[in-house]
């Protein structure tokens, strides 16, 4: 089995992370739909600016988080890396997004020009398919 091919299929088809951010060593989780770009290596998201996680990735931007298997089954992706804001705007990712997110196209049409887009930068992600298969890719 191809780890990296199955990281990038769990990229691919998951649509939700729990996303874990720490400020003043208190952490916090959060579901957050995303989009992956494997040419960029890199997880997008998008937030209001009035979000809490706003300025708890200011306060620090290392970030983790884990996708979330809607399918029955316990296939998952777990890395740590960056959150920054992103100097793209939701817009040019829009339909990736609509694409792997139903009804997204009409979050972005309604409030798109609220929505903050975050980028998650890592170099190497722990890919667990089931209990014989797991491991580690490097990006």
């Amino acid at each position: 089995m191809n780890m990296t091919d199955e990281f990038l299929r769990l990229m691919r088809t998951q649509r939700e992370i729990a996303l874990a951010t720490s400020a003043d060593n208190t952490p916090h989780v959060r579901i957050v739909n995303f989009i992956y770009v494997p040419e960029e290596r890199r997880v997008y998201f998008a937030t209001f600016a009035d979000n809490a996680k706003v300025s708890e990735m200011a306060a620090n931007s290392t970030v983790s988080f884990t996708t979330i298997p809607h399918d029955g089954g316990t296939a998952h992706v777990r890395a740590v890396g960056r959150a920054v804001r992103s100097e793209r705007s939701i817009f040019e990712y829009a339909d990736a997004f609509a694409a792997k997110i139903p009804g997204y196209d009409e979050t972005i049409a309604a409030v798109g020009s609220e929505l903050l887009l975050y980028e998650i930068a890592f170099d190497t992600a722990a890919v667990t398919v089931d209990m014989e298969h797991s491991g580690t890719v490097c990006l």
